[in-house]
């Protein structure tokens, strides 16, 4: 039970859809298994992402139907170049009825926590 409500639980510590103001424990997540998506465009991944990222780039036609097919049982750490489009993709996604979502802000951020990239 106690694994269940951890999403729900972090989402109120660090706030649905803002970015947390320690990137740790946005690295803490990712460690622990939250999907991370990347909403960059394919050429901006293409150039280097976190490794295992999925690219959905927010300013696709098909954004909304391709994170309407995502599941909603998942914890999601969302990021860009700076931030500020994963908070869009946030509010599409909370739209949608995903709860337990976070805004990990830029790539160069994330990639200084040590994280594995792919360039």
């Amino acid at each position: 039970m106690r694994i269940l409500l951890l999403p729900f639980l972090l989402v109120g510590l660090l706030g649905l859809g803002a970015c947390a103001e320690d990137t740790s424990e946005i690295g803490r997540l990712i460690d622990r298994g939250a999907t991370v998506l990347d909403v960059r465009t394919p050429e901006e991944y293409a150039a280097g992402h976190i490794d295992g990222a999925a690219n959905l780039d927010l300013g696709a036609e098909d954004f909304r139907d391709r994170v309407d097919e995502l599941p909603r049982d998942t914890y999601y750490v969302v990021y860009c170049a700076s931030g500020a489009r994963a908070t869009r993709a946030i509010e599409v996604m909370r739209g949608l009825g995903f709860g337990s979502v976070v805004n990990g802000g830029g790539y160069d951020a994330l990639a200084d926590l040590g994280l594995p990239t792919t360039e």
